[in-house]
């Protein structure tokens, strides 16, 4: 297959196999629950977690987290089959690229007018494919700050930014810390836009 239409092809699939929101699939099977129809009206673990279940939230959050690493991981093993593995850094950014529309799908869905969640546990996933320790000790720390000092907004910042930030200093792959500056800056974008619909800003 010619690796420019592979792209495209996966990107698409990807793109829409992150429309599929695992918020809405788990608020109808559990509480037979519309999800667009509680809370803030977006389908995103946090309006779970409030205004549904905190249980079903975290099921939620973690489900997040592992569809884009699982997806990601199956897709290194495509690569390699397909024989794109000649060049690590070619890699390295046809997975971000996969993974960063995997999130795209699930913040701006077209299954639901592009109104979707901020995509932070599907980030959270990407970055522990690719740097699972600085991601790990900055979960610790999230958690520590939202669970007691309440500041989870906070938080949220220090998940998408921090773990590049600490990759930086102590992973030497330039090119790769390169790319996670990038996927954190865009994650960056896609959550400022979600906050303005959302009217948190």
């Amino acid at each position: 297959m010619n690796f420019y239409i592979y792209i495209a092809v996966i990107c698409l699939a990807s793109y829409l196999f992150g429309c599929f929101s695992t918020a809405r699939i788990i608020a109808k099977t559990f509480r037979s629950m519309n999800i667009y129809k509680v809370g803030s009206g977006y389908a995103d673990t946090e309006n779970i977690f409030s205004n549904i279940s905190k249980s079903l939230g975290i099921l939620v959050g973690l489900i997040d987290i592992a569809k884009v690493y699982i997806i990601l991981w199956l897709l290194s093993y495509l690569h390699d089959y397909l024989g794109y593995s000649d060049i690590t850094l070619t890699k390295n950014i046809t997975l971000f690229i996969f993974g960063f529309f995997l999130i795209l799908g699930h913040t701006l869905p077209v299954t639901n007018k592009f109104k979707g969640g901020r995509g932070l546990f599907n980030y959270t996933g990407l970055m522990l494919f690719f740097i699972p320790i600085p991601m790990l000790a900055v979960l610790a720390l999230s958690f520590i700050l939202v669970m007691f000092f309440k500041q989870i907004r906070f938080s949220n910042f220090l998940i998408v930014l921090l773990p590049p930030i600490i990759a930086f200093f102590v992973d030497t792959d330039h090119d790769l810390n390169v790319i996670m500056a990038i996927t954190a800056f865009l994650m960056g974008v896609l959550n400022f836009i979600v906050c303005k619909r959302l009217g948190e800003l």
